[in-house]
């Protein structure tokens, strides 16, 4: 049993890449997605993998839709544009994996648990949760294509071969196992017990979640995000195998 078998078990989540294009954090900053979806269809490829690492909505940019004025009006934007870019990978046999962020979290469980508590918490959640309503009560095929986009995103993915996992937030260093960490919420919330551990990983976490003026580049730890909704620009990682770059948009 090899060093990843003996930590986290079988996984099902196993990669066949080489070249992947990550895409961190986006926040409903729309004028930036625009630019990241550009480059991702100009430069995309069938034997490579573009990962989105989650939070793709929240602190989004103010617009209109239809006319009326949103507050965040590009959280909207964005996960629409998100979606239609999800079936035209499908059809052009790109293959993409969309994670859950820790703002999924809050989407789920408004849109289909029925909870309120983060919308009686956080008001970005609220200017997103109203941008989206306002949608969804006038395009039924979006309120279904919204609810199922959330319903298909996943934790994390592991690339074994490599030696590559991309999740959103980081993992606890402890190293329990995965689906414990999926459960517990480490893979979505973890901070500092995640950056600031000592103990070196048997793999490199491609993570979001945690912003940095800089890429956060360690042996075994790439942070990207860097804040978009406050910086207005977005780092890409492009890996090639063993090699990387930051692609900044």
């Amino acid at each position: 049993m090899g060093l990843f078998s003996s930590i986290f078990g079988s996984s099902k989540k196993k990669s066949h890449f080489d070249r992947y294009l990550v895409v961190p954090d986006i926040h409903g900053t729309y004028s930036v997605y625009e630019k990241v979806q550009k480059y991702i269809k100009e430069n995309s490829t069938s034997d490579r993998q573009v990962i989105f690492l989650g939070d793709y909505m929240d602190r989004g940019e103010e617009g209109t839709i239809e006319g009326k004025y949103f507050a965040d009006a590009g959280s909207f934007f964005t996960i629409r544009d998100i979606i239609s870019l999800k079936k035209w990978a499908l059809k052009e046999n790109i293959s993409m994996i969309f994670l859950r962020g820790n703002h999924e979290i809050f989407f789920e469980n408004f849109f289909i648990d029925g909870s309120i508590n983060a919308y009686k918490q956080y008001p970005f959640f609220q200017n997103s949760v109203t941008a989206l309503e306002y949608v969804m009560q006038k395009d039924h095929q979006f309120a279904e294509d919204f609810i199922d986009f959330l319903k298909s995103l996943q934790p994390y993915h592991l690339d074994q071969k490599n030696g590559y996992l991309f999740v959103h937030a980081g993992i606890d260093p402890e190293f329990k196992d995965l689906q414990t960490q999926v459960r517990k919420g480490s893979v979505y919330w973890i901070r500092d017990k995640f950056i600031l551990s000592k103990k070196r990983l048997p793999y490199t976490v491609i993570f979001g979640h945690t912003p940095f003026f800089e890429p956060f580049i360690k042996k075994d730890k790439i942070g990207l995000d860097c804040g978009v909704y406050r910086t207005g620009y977005i780092n890409l990682l492009e890996i090639n195998g063993s090699s990387h770059r930051i692609i900044k948009i």
